[in-house]
């Protein structure tokens, strides 16, 4: 299918952003905005309805909009409603974050300019998003959008990955002490949602005879374990630890973008959540779950499942296949596993974690090998010009 030939050198992009799950929404966002500048040269505008959560993971963000920040240019915008750009640049290219609505007069400039125009979409393994990834949409008004769908494959937009990505996790590795062949504390990083499953799984980690190390990000987690009376009200407010049997639970504060990476790296195994996380967790290869962003009817599932049969299409089955989909199904309510069911899926993957690395390992190489989404775009933008 052939992409939009009308496209420039050195071209202004306009990026809207609404944040709905925080940190997934505007991580994925302010990432594809600094690969679109730095690699490909575009001067960028982000539109985001919400700067402190941009603040929360830049904590030197401007507070005040619009403002430059590191070559991004970040304006003030409400969904349907308005967007500020007195005085911007105008587009080349106009990207939705994630199926956002633009106010009218952001349309009747498109009207107008007849930008190339994309639908960033959710993450998603499913067929109909592979099916519709370029596909040209026909609006009323006769302008043309076209959707961009990340993905895991190689026929769908692919995932965002740093050109030096690969050099930094590797020149990491190096620099690791060999850990000890036992004793040393399991280390979990989770960032969840609320759900009663935490206290579930709290109270198999804290049974456990090898100690387990919990950090958790944002107050979601902590909350559940409060509410079912797991965690006195007063613990990790003050304190950034609290031990129940063998578990430790840290609370972890959010770091910058920059550094999220080596928390992952550092960490055993990932409970995560959100679509940047979740993409970095897969690159870091630690053994990692997915707390999927829930949707009403459970319509979430079906993107989890896509999630998963992809991944076992592409590592080798084992004993693991059982244990993971168990508990990743449990996770995000899809299932309840008994106490006995449960003790033993944790079981099986806590005893043989290098096990549990290799095969993420594999996947990790599998999306490794393949061209990131920038590359694609560009790519896929070059061939308009070229094969009109």
């Amino acid at each position: 299918m052939s992409s939009p030939t009308h496209f420039t050198t050195n071209p202004v992009c306009w990026l809207f952003c609404t944040v709905i799950d925080n940190f997934g929404d505007i991580g994925v966002s302010w990432r594809l905005a600094q690969e679109l500048h730095t690699r490909l040269g575009w001067e960028i505008y982000l539109f985001v309805d919400d700067v402190t959560a941009l603040q929360t993971i830049l904590p030197d963000a401007p507070t005040q909009l619009p403002n430059k920040y590191r070559h991004i240019h970040l304006r003030d915008w409400r969904e349907r409603e308005y967007a500020d750009f007195q005085a911007a640049s105008m587009p080349n290219i106009i990207i939705e974050m994630f199926a956002c609505d633009l106010p009218e007069d952001i349309l009747h400039l498109i009207r107008s300019l007849k930008p190339i125009w994309l639908n960033w979409e959710y993450l998603s393994a499913e067929d109909w998003a592979i099916r519709t990834h370029t596909m040209p949409s026909f609006q009323a008004d006769g302008s043309q959008k076209y959707f961009w769908q990340m993905g895991f494959v190689p026929q769908s937009g692919g995932l965002l990955r740093e050109q030096n990505y690969v050099n930094q996790y590797a020149d990491w590795i190096k620099r690791q002490p060999e850990k000890p062949v036992s004793g040393s504390p399991i280390s979990i990083f989770a960032f969840g949602y609320s759900s009663e499953i935490w206290v579930k799984w709290c109270e198999i980690f804290s049974a456990q005879s090898h100690p387990i190390i919990l950090r958790t990000a944002g107050t979601q987690i902590i909350s559940s374990l409060k509410n079912a009376a797991l965690l006195p009200e007063n613990a990790l407010i003050q304190d950034t630890e609290y031990t129940l049997g063998s578990l430790k639970i840290i609370r972890q504060d959010f770091v910058p973008q920059e550094q999220f990476d080596e928390l992952l790296w550092a960490s055993d195994i990932s409970i995560i959540r959100g679509e940047d996380s979740f993409i970095r967790a897969q690159y870091a290869a630690v053994p990692f779950l997915w707390h999927i962003y829930p949707q009403a009817e459970m319509a979430h599932l079906d993107k989890l499942d896509a999630f998963w049969q992809t991944f076992w299409q592409h590592v080798p089955n084992n004993s693991f296949q059982a244990a993971l989909t168990a508990l990743s199904n449990e996770l995000n309510g899809a299932s309840v596993l008994s106490a006995a069911q449960r003790a033993e899926y944790w079981a099986i993957l806590l005893a043989d974690l290098s096990e549990w690395q290799r095969i993420t390992q594999i996947w990790q190489q599998y999306l490794w090998a393949q061209s990131d989404t920038v590359t694609r775009l560009a790519a896929w933008l070059c061939d308009g010009l070229v094969n009109p």
